[in-house]
């Protein structure tokens, strides 16, 4: 079993360094200690959901990110880029018309697999 939360501590301590940023400083930024940020970063403890979702905020990451490590650049290399328009347009109708083609085709999929 993937061990969670060294990967997320990794990719937060790897955050942190990119911005410049100290244990001390980010401690202080979610209100924890520092002993606590050490041992989030060594994969030791975990912080809440709240303050993942801050540090994602914070760090401009998507919880992707920090859970799995698929970067919302991998998820947009992933797709065709229409589909990624499609969901960023704003148009509730073309979401929802994707959307049932997505799980009409996840039926199929899952139909021909049995």
């Amino acid at each position: 079993m993937r061990d969670y939360y060294y990967e997320i501590g990794r990719r937060i301590a790897s955050l942190r360094q990119e911005r410049h940023i100290t244990q001390e400083q980010l401690a202080e930024i979610l209100d924890i200690s520092i002993k606590h940020c050490s041992e989030v970063e060594r994969g030791l403890s975990s912080l809440s959901l709240e303050k993942l979702i801050f540090v994602s905020d914070y760090f401009d990451c998507n919880m992707d990110y920090l859970i799995h490590g698929i970067s919302e650049k991998d998820i947009c290399l992933a797709f065709p880029k229409e589909m990624i328009q499609i969901m960023r347009s704003g148009d509730e109708e073309e979401k929802k018309l994707l959307t049932e083609y997505l799980r009409m085709y996840g039926k199929l999929r899952h139909s021909q697999n049995c």
